[in-house]
Protein backbone atom coordinates (compact mmCIF):
# COMPACT_ATOMS: atom_id res chain seq x y z
CA UNK A 1 0.00 0.00 0.00
CA UNK A 2 1.05 3.70 -1.05
CA UNK A 3 1.53 6.25 1.20
CA UNK A 4 -1.35 8.21 -0.34
CA UNK A 5 -3.42 4.99 0.28
CA UNK A 6 -2.56 5.48 3.87
CA UNK A 7 -3.40 9.25 4.51
CA UNK A 8 -6.22 8.86 2.34
CA UNK A 9 -7.45 6.06 4.48
CA UNK A 10 -6.15 7.60 8.16
CA UNK A 11 -8.52 10.54 6.71
CA UNK A 12 -11.38 8.36 6.22
CA UNK A 13 -11.04 7.05 9.54
CA UNK A 14 -10.70 10.66 10.48
CA UNK A 15 -14.33 11.60 8.67
CA UNK A 16 -16.07 8.37 10.50
CA UNK A 17 -14.42 9.26 13.86
CA UNK A 18 -15.92 12.95 13.36
CA UNK A 19 -19.34 10.95 12.19
CA UNK A 20 -19.66 9.44 15.31
CA UNK A 21 -19.12 11.86 17.70
CA UNK A 22 -21.67 13.89 16.48
CA UNK A 23 -24.63 10.63 16.22
CA UNK A 24 -23.61 10.14 19.36
CA UNK A 25 -23.94 13.43 21.05
CA UNK A 26 -27.13 14.71 22.72
CA UNK A 27 -26.97 18.22 20.91
CA UNK A 28 -27.16 17.14 17.59
CA UNK A 29 -29.64 13.90 18.38
CA UNK A 30 -32.56 13.11 15.65
CA UNK A 31 -30.79 16.15 13.37
CA UNK A 32 -28.80 15.77 10.34
CA UNK A 33 -25.27 17.06 10.40
CA UNK A 34 -23.69 18.82 6.93
CA UNK A 35 -19.91 19.64 7.16
CA UNK A 36 -18.71 22.14 4.22
CA UNK A 37 -14.86 21.60 3.67
CA UNK A 38 -14.23 24.38 1.29
CA UNK A 39 -10.11 23.73 -0.27
CA UNK A 40 -7.82 24.92 -3.06
CA UNK A 41 -7.52 23.11 -5.95
CA UNK A 42 -4.57 21.03 -5.41
CA UNK A 43 -6.00 19.53 -2.59
CA UNK A 44 -9.43 19.15 -3.61
CA UNK A 45 -8.04 17.62 -6.51
CA UNK A 46 -6.35 15.74 -4.53
CA UNK A 47 -9.20 13.90 -2.54
CA UNK A 48 -10.89 13.57 -5.43
CA UNK A 49 -8.68 11.11 -6.93
CA UNK A 50 -9.26 8.70 -4.53
CA UNK A 51 -11.73 7.78 -6.28
CA UNK A 52 -12.93 5.58 -9.29
CA UNK A 53 -15.82 7.46 -10.94
CA UNK A 54 -14.69 10.56 -10.93
CA UNK A 55 -16.42 13.93 -12.40
CA UNK A 56 -13.57 16.79 -13.06
CA UNK A 57 -15.89 19.32 -13.87
CA UNK A 58 -17.68 19.19 -11.04
CA UNK A 59 -16.85 21.65 -7.91
CA UNK A 60 -18.36 19.66 -5.34
CA UNK A 61 -18.95 15.99 -4.38
CA UNK A 62 -20.05 14.93 -1.20
CA UNK A 63 -18.89 11.92 1.24
CA UNK A 64 -21.75 10.33 3.71
CA UNK A 65 -21.10 8.48 6.37
CA UNK A 66 -24.43 7.22 8.64
CA UNK A 67 -26.20 10.84 9.09
CA UNK A 68 -23.36 12.95 8.53
CA UNK A 69 -22.41 14.33 5.04
CA UNK A 70 -19.13 15.69 4.36
CA UNK A 71 -19.40 18.06 1.50
CA UNK A 72 -15.91 19.45 0.10
CA UNK A 73 -16.15 22.42 -2.02
CA UNK A 74 -13.51 23.70 -4.64
CA UNK A 75 -12.85 27.52 -3.42
CA UNK A 76 -13.00 30.05 -5.90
Amino acid sequence: MGKSDESFRDNLKLLAEIADLTENNELFDGGEVQVKITLEKDKYDSILRNFRQIDWKSEKFFINISNTSFKFVLKK
